[in-house]
């Protein structure tokens, strides 16, 4: 073979027997075809069903992050602002994902929010009283922003809030039940 004629060279290269069957044209799509279905339907079972609900055993989730909020309103020494956005923030994040089995805790602020404009479980309400709170705790934490103790208040209010109704529990935390 020389290198000025590589493809000339190719070209007389004779076909296998098996190739100019017509048999073996005719199943060669059907073959890729019913591969192909069998790829789609196994990554089609791989990937976690949005409509499915995961109710998790034991006490309910909205108990122990509740609580955790009751220890945050209670300790007002550990009112600084940064620390204080940070703790608060992940108290709402790990409830929304022991609730909702989200992956909220490695997620930005707005990937969540873009994800949960699509997800039917939040109404407009819930997505608005989350794009308000978590832009204020990205606002204590990453803008090292300050805050009055009425803010912070209102932040812990928020939550509980938000935690409650999200559980069906009847009162707010700051109004009647």
């Amino acid at each position: 073979m020389k290198p000025d004629r590589l493809i000339e060279d190719l070209t007389l290269v004779p076909l296998p027997q098996w190739w100019e069957n017509p048999w073996f044209l005719l199943s060669l799509p059907v073959v890729i075809g019913i591969l192909a279905y069998w790829l789609r339907h196994g990554w089609l079972k791989r990937q976690p069903v949005a409509s499915a609900r995961i109710v998790p055993e034991g006490p309910a989730p909205h108990e122990a992050f509740l609580q955790r909020l009751a220890a945050l309103r209670a300790d007002r020494s550990r009112w600084v602002a940064y620390p204080f956005g940070i703790e608060v923030s992940d108290i709402l994040r790990g409830y929304l994902e022991a609730r909702y089995a989200f992956s909220v805790q490695f997620q930005t602020s707005r990937e969540f929010l873009e994800s949960a404009v699509h997800d039917a479980r939040f109404n407009p309400i819930h997505r608005a009283t989350l794009t308000g709170f978590l832009g204020q705790c990205d606002l204590l934490k990453f803008a090292q922003g300050k805050a009055t103790e009425a803010e912070l208040t209102a932040l812990i209010d928020t939550a509980e809030r938000f935690i409650r109704e999200c559980a069906g529990l009847p009162g707010s935390a700051g109004g009647p039940p």
